[in-house]
C-alpha cells in the first residue's frame, strides 16, 4: 500500500489532544527518517507579538519536528481572540485567505515526503461564513485522523464527527483515543473503544498515552517506540 502524502488531524472538540497526537506522529516519522512537514493553518487565541511553545501549537510542533520552516510558512494565519476563526477574524476586522493557506500547504507538500496538518477545533468549525474545517480537508485531499478521548460523551462526539466526515465524503484513516488524564480507565471508558468500532465500522488505530508536563523533549525515540504499535503505522512503514 502506498502511504498518502500526509494526514489531516482533527478532533471531536477543542482541547481533545490533537497537538499531542500530531507530535507523537512526528516522533515516529523522525525515528524512521521519514521527511515530514508540519502545518497548523490557523491558530487563534495567540498574540503574534508575544507567543511561545507553551501557548502556540504551531511553535511547539515546529520545535518537535526540528524543521527549519518559518512560523509564517507553517501557520499563515494567527489571530489574537480565543474564538473560532470566523469569529476571531471578524473581531479583528480581518479577512481570512484560504488561498494563502493552500499555497503554503502545496509548497510544504513539494518539500516533504509527508505533511501533517493539525486542524482547529472540530470539522464544523467555520473558517469563513461559507467554508468550514471539513471543506479545507476536502480541498487538501488528505485522509482524516480523528482524535477523541476517553470520557463521558465520547460516543456521541465521535459518532457525530464521523457522520459529518461521511456526509462530506472525506476519507477517514481512523480514530486515535487520547488518554488525557493520568488514571486508570473506569468500566464505562474501557468499553468505549469497542463500541465506537462496532457502531461506526471505523477502526481505532491507536491510543495516545498520557503525557505529563508536555514539552518538545518528551517526543523522542523512546516515545516513538511506544506508539509504534498504532495500527496506522501498518500503512506508513
Amino acid at each position: 500500500m502506498i502511504a498518502p502524502k500526509g494526514y489531516f488531524i482533527s478532533g471531536t472538540d477543542t482541547g481533545v489532544g490533537k497537538t499531542v497526537v500530531t507530535a507523537c506522529l512526528l516522533a515516529f516519522y523522525r525515528k524512521h527518517s521519514i521527511n515530514t512537514g508540519i502545518m497548523k493553518p490557523i491558530e487563534t487565541g495567540i498574540d503574534p507579538n508575544c507567543s511561545s511553545e507553551v501557548n502556540s501549537d504551531a511553535k511547539f510542533l515546529l520545535t518537535v519536528s526540528g524543521n527549519q520552516d518559518t512560523l509564517e510558512e507553517v501557520c499563515p494565519i494567527r489571530l489574537k481572540p480565543t474564538a473560532a476563526p470566523l469569529q476571531a477574524a471578524r473581531i479583528q476586522g480581518q479577512s481570512l485567505s484560504i488561498d494563502s493557506i493552500l499555497e503554503k500547504f502545496q509548497r510544504l507538500q513539494k518539500k516533504y515526503d509527508q505533511v501533517l496538518v493539525e486542524g482547529i477545533g472540530g470539522l464544523l468549525v467555520p473558517l469563513k461564513a461559507d467554508y468550514l474545517v471539513l471543506d479545507l480537508i476536502k480541498t487538501m485531499q488528505l485522509p482524516l485522523i480523528i482524535v477523541s478521548r476517553f470520557s463521558l460523551g465520547t460516543l456521541n462526539h465521535t459518532l457525530l464527527t464521523l457522520k459529518a466526515a461521511q456526509v462530506a465524503k472525506i476519507e477517514v484513516a481512523g480514530i486515535i483515543l487520547n488518554h488525557s488524564a493520568n488514571r486508570p480507565l473506569n468500566e464505562i471508558e474501557l468499553g468505549q473503544k469497542a463500541l465506537i468500532e462496532e457502531l461506526s465500522g471505523v477502526p481505532i488505530i491507536g491510543q495516545c498515552p498520557f503525557i505529563s508536563s508536555i514539552s518538545a523533549e518528551q517526543f523522542n525515540n523512546k516515545l516513538a517506540e511506544e506508539i509504534t504499535r498504532w495500527k496506522l503505522f501498518d500503512k506508513l512503514t
